[in-house]
């Protein structure tokens, strides 16, 4: 508006009156002034003006106010190439009509250029805050761009590393403990390094002193307790000689049950000692206590038989020296060793035997009982050759067979699948 006066000023002079304005189709705004007018008009076309009225509706213009006009057009002609007035939207009414406020020649109002400085200083710095907050916006976007990437791809080495983990038969309890613990970087070495760290996972019993002392081996039946120990005795024997080593044997609830221990027994040329209803382990150990080597055979029950409450009564109330042995098979479901582990930790268990890896076809069940229960390994026996095949259990050795039985059985599986 200000710009829109000066311009009728310059063009008609101070005395002028606005007539009336209006849009134009080309977004342009047309002002209609006059300098003379007749007040005998209608109201909406009249206004104040300084001069006295004439009596003519238009009178003819003065030599000045011509020479006004031309001076005004020589000032515009360079700046414009219509006859119409550029300015801002105007709130005004089409018919509105005002007299023209005095403005000076050369000098703006100050108030108004104070509160249009204020204003431009208050738009810039909302331009330079909407700015700082996109590039704020941008930057966080690309950040988190740039984490789903990653993300997804450490999601896809996570998937891989659990499918091969899973394949070994480990637990989604140890699958998950293990990708916790260790960074996974998508890297060669990733499965090494899972693998080691697996191998820590397990507990083993210290391998640098011999097996030695009382030493009971429970169980299930046909887990191989009678077999391990004509192992272990062999073994003993061939290294140290006969002496100090005595066999003992608790099961007297199947026909015949002790023979195979004392088979054993004259092959070695060892003691044996059966302990039936008229005899007391605590008095069979007793006897034999001053011998460096002293295995006992229990009798192998299902869990549910309700005889296994009496053989479990008995160890527990034999002597404190007296050590118990778990013998696991590996071919046994997970939920199974599980429960047989919960049954006999009654008599509070020293550890492990890990039996029949050469006939399983995944060891990982076995190895998340031994590691979700931290019951440690003492030996693992592969097979019934004697005194071969049992040995004292390490924890990579143990890994690397898991990680060769689940390779092999894979192999034989896709052989025997497309009939190769």
């Amino acid at each position: 508006m200000r710009q829109a006066i000066r311009k009728v000023r310059d063009a008609v002079g101070p005395d002028a009156v606005i007539l009336s304005n209006q849009r134009l189709p080309t977004g342009e705004i047309e002002i209609v002034a006059a300098l003379d007018y007749d007040g005998s008009l209608p109201s909406s076309m009249t206004s104040k003006r300084s001069s006295a009225p004439r009596s003519e509706p238009y009178a003819d213009p003065s030599s000045d106010y011509l020479e006004r006009i031309e001076r005004a057009k020589q000032q515009t002609a360079p700046q414009t190439n219509t006859s119409s007035i550029k300015s801002e939207q105007f709130n005004k009414s089409s018919t509105a009509q005002f007299d023209m406020p005095p403005l000076a020649e050369d000098k703006e109002d100050p108030r108004v250029e104070e509160a249009l400085s204020v204003r431009n200083n208050d738009s810039a710095k909302q331009l330079r805050e909407m700015e700082l907050e996109l590039q704020n916006v941008r930057a966080m976007l690309e950040r988190r761009q740039n984490e789903g990437s990653n993300d997804s791809k450490i999601s896809a080495v996570e998937q891989r590393a659990r499918e091969k983990l899973k394949g070994l038969g480990l637990s989604e309890f140890v699958v998950s403990r293990l990708i916790d613990d260790i960074d996974l970087k998508g890297r060669e070495d990733d499965w090494n390094r899972l693998l080691a760290h697996l191998a820590d996972y397990i507990p083993v019993r210290s391998s640098s002193t011999e097996l030695k002392g009382c030493i009971a081996f429970m169980g299930p039946t046909g887990v191989g307790k009678t077999t391990s120990i004509g192992k272990i005795a062999a073994q003993h024997v061939l290294k140290h000689g006969s002496e100090g080593v005595v066999l003992i044997t608790t099961d007297s609830y199947r026909i015949a049950a002790h023979e195979q221990l004392r088979t054993f027994g004259r092959i070695l040329n060892v003691p044996v000692e059966v302990v039936n209803e008229y005899s007391d382990l605590n008095e069979v150990l007793a006897k034999y206590a001053h011998y460096s080597l002293v295995l006992v055979d229990t009798a192998g029950m299902n869990p549910r038989d309700s005889n296994l409450e009496r053989q479990l009564l008995m160890m527990k109330r034999a002597r404190a020296s007296l050590k118990k042995l778990l013998v696991l098979p590996c071919t046994s479901q997970r939920q199974v060793l599980k429960t047989v582990v919960d049954i006999y930790s009654q008599v509070q268990l020293d550890g492990c035997v890990l039996s029949k890896l050469d006939e399983s076809a995944s060891l990982g069940e076995a190895i998340s009982v031994v590691i979700e229960e931290g019951l440690p390994v003492v030996y693992i026996a592969d097979g019934q050759r004697i005194p071969d095949d049992i040995e004292p259990a390490r924890a990579h050795n143990l890994i690397s067979r898991a990680v060769y039985t689940a390779e092999h059985y894979s192999q034989l599986y896709g052989s025997l699948k497309y009939g190769s």
